[in-house]
């Protein structure tokens, strides 16, 4: 192994799809210098994601290229209701729409996001990261280049990468990441194993043209179509590029099948229920399966995105979850390379972030079923009363199921990481603030802890109420999680939850004080001498953000509230002295004045809170 003193970068990433360009121009905005490993040359065959979920968004919001998500090149203004169908010339079963263009919450502006949802597929959205990344000066991207073997001691990690047409070269980094995928060689190079379903079908996506589709179908436009028949649930098509490019995929089984051209275009033509025009751009098989890595950890080496976590499409989590992955590793990079923190910190990346994985893979996977909830009803196109009525049933009912799936912020944005290190969980919850008073009716009323009552909160209540009363039970092997844990979601102060959006009267959004270091977000008579001094002598950054309006003590709650580089709560309490400040920030960071970091289960001081 190479033992000079010479680092080629603090952090190698393998693979440049979305999670490791995402991580890559994240350390390069952190002033963390990186140097990104990709194989192939960025294009893309065929999209695998396609919906940018709002924490992402939110992300795209701290680096500043939010708005070239929403001008990305995918109309605006095509609608992204979700249609249950028998074929394109066939019979609508249902469909879920959405009023704001690219599906996003009905409203944004009372919301909990200052983002929406957007529809950005892959195509689409890989080079905007592509872009960000190689705005941040100190990471270097090197497309066409593997990683051919990696060794690491306590000191480094070594790589050897190969270029196409080059000799093997090392690369000495402080850390390595394995970005690359589903078959990651950095997880297998590890031999760190994964647990969970496994294999859930083999399914075939085909990418085609079809100009003339939109103008031959009398079904309303939707983004995502679901195809029915007799058999039960066998096909979804989405909307590529909202003109004229459709991806098909065949849902498949569990036993390994190969379609043929001729039975490629039989499904095309199946879907699209008469002849029309269409070209065959790619086919692509692959495998659904449900598997989290057993360690996100060894040494100086992490996985991250789908080599840490494989999931069922259904949900839209697996891109999402690995930006976010992302975001958690890299503020915790950069705190352990500056000396802000120990190595500690480090290990919290897995605590934090693998519960998440196996809560949203599992999600997935329950999706999936409701996905094949229809099962088989063999009279569903007879042109007949009897017909008639069973495509009445199945669509009412399949409607009602798979609102789960479409209203899930309670996975997007819901997760708490409450058994972290790097949290300090409350030694007695704080009273509610209550927030602005309103009088009137739904949707100008507010709730008891002074929440305001929104069309879209109403509109998730009453999503909620009609999937738990029409809704199709599924049959899964395990304990699904309660519906309103997944389609529910209320801001909070939690501890290791999401910190709230607000708006506020500049136009800005309390998200908008995170990302770069600790925030302290503090009532305007609030005492943070204590914290601030603290932070210094540790050399932690750590910022304070005063703020008297109503509606933010209302959503904060307690009058000090610690917020994480990554825009998730670390503590919140009425006051700080400094030895409490003291405790807090050394627990969180894993640092110790003169022994070991504090036990996560001993409490503050009784005032603290």
């Amino acid at each position: 192994m190479q033992h000079d003193n010479e680092f080629s970068a603090d952090v190698i990433v393998v693979g440049g799809g979305p999670v490791g360009l995402a991580l890559a121009g994240d350390l390069g905005w952190r002033g963390i210098s990186c140097i990104l490993l990709e194989q192939g040359d960025g294009s893309i065959v065929q999209p695998k994601m396609d919906g940018v979920n709002v924490r992402t968004m939110e992300f795209c919001r701290r680096w500043g290229i939010v708005d070239q998500v929403y001008n990305c090149g995918y109309p605006q203004e095509y609608p992204q209701d979700m249609v249950y169908l028998t074929s394109f010339s066939g019979y609508e079963l249902g469909r879920e729409e959405f009023a704001t263009p690219s599906g996003g919450s009905e409203e944004s502006r009372p919301g909990v996001s200052p983002e929406l949802r957007f529809r950005c597929p892959q195509n689409l959205f890989d080079p905007i990261l592509r872009n960000f990344a190689q705005g941040q000066a100190p990471v270097s991207l090197r497309y066409c280049t593997r990683l051919a073997a990696f060794e690491q001691d306590d000191a480094a990690v070594v790589a050897t990468v190969q270029a196409a047409d080059g000799q093997p070269q090392p690369l000495r980094a402080r850390y390595l990441v394995g970005c690359d995928g589903a078959a990651s060689s950095v997880r297998k190079g590890l031999g760190i194993s994964m647990s969970g379903l496994g294999t859930l079908t083999y399914t075939t996506n085909v990418l085609f043209r079809c100009p003339t589709l939109r103008e031959n179908t009398h079904i309303r436009l939707g983004y995502r179509y679901l195809f029915v028949g007799p058999e039960g649930t066998w096909a979804t098509v989405v909307a590529i590029d909202g003109r004229d490019t459709w991806r098909l995929s065949l849902i498949g089984g569990k036993e390994r099948t190969e379609h043929g051209d001729a039975e490629v275009r039989a499904a095309i033509e199946r879907v699209l229920g008469k002849p029309m025009p269409y070209t065959i751009l790619s086919i692509v098989p692959w495998v659904r399966r449900e598997l989290v890595a057993d360690t996100y950890r060894r040494g100086r080496v992490f996985v991250a995105g789908d080599a840490a976590h494989m999931t069922s499409p259904t949900g839209g989590f697996g891109m999402n979850m690995g930006i976010a992955d992302a975001v958690d590793l890299s503020w915790k990079l950069e705190a352990a390379l500056r000396g802000w923190a120990g190595d500690a910190l480090l290990d919290t990346y897995e605590i934090e972030r693998r519960p998440v994985a196996q809560r949203a893979v599992r999600e997935a996977s329950g999706n999936l079923l409701r996905t094949l909830s229809p099962g088989a009803n063999p009279r569903l196109l007879e042109a007949s009363f009897e017909g008639a009525l069973l495509r009445y049933k199945v669509g009412k009912h399949f409607s009602a199921t798979m609102l789960r799936e479409w209203y899930k912020l309670g996975i997007d944005l819901g997760y708490v990481y409450s058994g972290s290190p790097a949290v300090v969980p409350d030694d007695e919850p704080p009273s509610p603030v209550q927030g602005p008073r309103s009088h009137g009716l739904p949707p100008d009323g507010c709730l008891g802890d002074g929440t305001r009552v929104t069309p879209a909160l109403l509109r998730e209540w009453q999503r909620l109420s009609m999937h738990l009363s029409l809704g199709t039970p599924i049959e899964a092997s395990w304990q699904e999680l309660p519906a309103r844990e997944v389609m529910l979601y209320r801001q909070t102060t939690t501890p290791g939850a999401r910190a709230p959006h607000v708006w506020l009267a500049d136009g800005a959004s309390t998200l908008d004080w995170f990302g770069r270091g600790f925030v302290l977000v503090a009532d305007t008579d609030a005492d943070t001498d204590a914290f601030e001094s603290v932070a210094a002598a540790l050399r932690t950054p750590l910022s304070v953000q005063r703020c008297a309006d109503t509606a933010v003590r209302a959503a904060y709650v307690a009058p000090l509230v610690l917020v994480r580089p990554d825009g998730h709560v670390a503590w919140r309490g009425k006051h700080a002295t400094a030895n409490t400040a003291s405790r807090v920030l050394e627990q969180i960071l894993a640092q110790s004045r003169s022994g070991p970091i504090c036990d996560n289960t001993r409490p503050l001081e009784e005032n603290s809170l």
